[in-house]
């Protein structure tokens, strides 16, 4: 098990920190974790669309291994 970091970039400026992180097997289950996380932020009818949204994931030693767009599932 290794510790992955989900920190989310909004609008080219860090929305929020990841500071403690999850534990995963593999990174790939922490990449699918993050695209949820992308997911979940998306489907939010606040979600400010217009604005660039990314989740990032990131290994142990702070190496991005994913990137994942926030797309709003609303239409303003």
């Amino acid at each position: 098990m290794q510790r992955y970091y989900f920190p989310i970039i909004h609008n080219g400026r860090r929305l929020q920190a990841d500071e403690a992180g999850e534990m995963f097997g593999s990174a790939d289950l922490a990449g699918q974790y993050g695209a949820c996380v992308a997911r979940d932020i998306g489907s939010d009818p606040d979600y400010d669309h217009a604005r660039g949204t990314v989740v990032i994931v990131a290994d142990g030693a702070h190496t991005e291994i994913a990137r994942h767009v926030v797309v709003s599932r609303f239409r303003h």
